[in-house]
């Protein structure tokens, strides 16, 4: 009777050998610039090697979804614009103007704020926040910002003005109705889009240096 043969034991196969880091990410990740991150002495795009004019491209394609009612698209897009610069006004004052566009106005306010803080002469952050104020009922917030607005170009060269002094001018009027006893609502905001300018004209920080 033959006899059984016992198999050969399997081996599992060697450990593949972890990939090489390539030296210009060595160079990029280096301890001494995550610390710089960490510490907040430098922006995730630095950090990312991200530059300028790549920033700019993708604030190009965000603007381009908020002009087509992309607004999911454009929110995604600026929202990470944020993240990685969170020193430019510009991608706060875009990702404002998309919440608004969406009716998210809590939401809004909030990106506004932060671009104002970030850039208190950016003339399209106060006629969105105040358009966020005038949706949500509360004039007197929506008329100092028009007011603002109005105060940083007295003479009305630029239309986001023209827009403020009119909304202004109807938010006036319904606080002065409402002094005088009458039955009044906020009035309704315009119905055409939020402002916001065109990437190339509005990123001005550290994102068009490079």
């Amino acid at each position: 009777m033959a006899q059984r043969q016992t198999p050969p034991a399997k081996t599992s196969a060697p450990p593949a050998k972890p990939a090489e880091v390539p030296e210009w990410k060595k160079a990029l990740y280096a301890p001494e610039r995550v610390n710089k991150f960490v510490k907040g002495e430098m922006s995730l795009q630095e950090l990312h090697g991200i530059t300028g004019p790549e920033m700019l491209e993708i604030a190009v394609t965000g603007f381009s979804m908020y002009e087509q009612g992309r607004y999911n698209q454009a929110n995604v897009i600026f929202e990470g614009l944020c993240a990685l610069d969170g020193k430019e006004a510009y991608y706060r004052t875009a990702l404002g103007a998309v919440f608004l566009a969406e009716g998210k106005l809590d939401e809004a306010v909030g990106a506004l704020d932060k671009a104002i803080a970030l850039d208190a002469k950016d003339l399209a952050a106060y006629v969105n926040r105040g358009e966020a104020h005038l949706r949500k009922g509360d004039l007197i917030k929506a008329a100092l910002d028009f007011k603002q607005t109005v105060k940083l170009d007295p003479q009305g060269k630029d239309p986001l003005t023209r827009r403020a002094r009119a909304l202004s001018a109807a938010v006036l009027k319904s606080i002065e109705e409402a002094q005088g006893g009458g039955e009044t609502s906020a009035p309704k905001a315009s119905a055409s889009k939020p402002e916001a300018k065109p990437a190339p004209g509005g990123a001005k920080g550290k994102s068009g240096k490079r």
